[in-house]
């Protein structure tokens, strides 16, 4: 059906003002840091695996005022320079539910500190982080422990980028029965359906997930949407099947232009 369903609001005004690019590049980035590591190139998969954390900060960054389609143009076209990642992570902690997660958790520290020891990697700081030292020879070869370092961060990095997400964003809190009220037509973005609700939650542990829920709970716009959308009737199976007969007929016309 290919439509989506991110976290990330795409409102009449942010629509197509490339707010959504971190994003997207960030999860190539993912794909292609995976590629490079199961190839043995373990120090350019961390490369890559820098990029993933610095463009899912960014995203929120310039989200922060939710004003991304404007903030973000100036750098989206190239003009500007990438913002220094220490200096909008410093930004993103002034931030009330930011500031809160972190006095629990002190992820701010670890979110540096991951990025400095990825960052030795990447300018090889001696042969500790040489790619030799990773691949164990002067050739690619599958080297368990590189690879076995490589999964710790990305799931780390993975985890900390939705813990952000989730903080910009608390209604991704929210177990919400996005399909039941509104079929196919469910919102283009700004919310969690339960498909990608469930493997969101399984990356985050039960003490980061109470906490989240809880600053959840407490934000008014995150309550608000999820109040309205409950107060939704469910759609009958007569409505959906109707949705499905529409969707079935919109793919055949276009495989028929095609």
């Amino acid at each position: 059906m290919g439509r989506r369903k991110h976290l990330v609001p795409e409102t009449a005004e942010k629509f197509q003002s490339g707010h959504i690019f971190p994003y997207s590049e960030s999860h190539y980035e993912l794909e292609s840091s995976f590629e490079l590591c199961k190839q043995g190139f373990y120090k350019h998969s961390l490369f890559a695996l820098r990029c993933v954390l610095e463009l899912g900060i960014i995203g929120v960054y310039f989200d922060k005022d939710d004003k991304a389609h404007i903030e973000i143009q100036g750098w989206l076209r190239s003009e500007d320079p990438t913002p220094r990642f220490r200096k909008i992570l410093t930004e993103l902690f002034n931030y009330k539910n930011f500031s809160e997660f972190n006095a629990k958790f002190n992820i701010k520290e670890q979110i540096e500190n991951m990025y400095s020891l990825i960052s030795n990697h990447i300018h090889t700081r001696g042969y500790h982080f040489s790619s030799r030292k990773q691949c164990g020879s002067n050739a690619n070869y599958f080297n368990e422990s590189a690879f076995l370092n490589y999964i710790n961060l990305m799931e780390r990095i993975t985890k900390d980028v939705v813990i952000l997400m989730l903080l910009k964003y608390p209604i991704g809190m929210q177990e919400l029965p996005i399909f039941d009220k509104f079929g196919l037509n469910f919102p283009a973005g700004g919310f969690l359906d339960e498909f990608s609700y469930i493997p969101v939650m399984n990356i985050l542990d039960a003490k980061t997930k109470e906490t989240l829920l809880d600053i959840s709970n407490r934000d008014p716009d995150a309550i608000g949407m999820r109040d309205a959308i409950l107060a939704m009737p469910d759609l009958t199976e007569e409505q959906i099947e109707q949705m499905m007969d529409e969707e079935e007929k919109l793919f055949e016309s276009k495989e028929t232009k095609a």
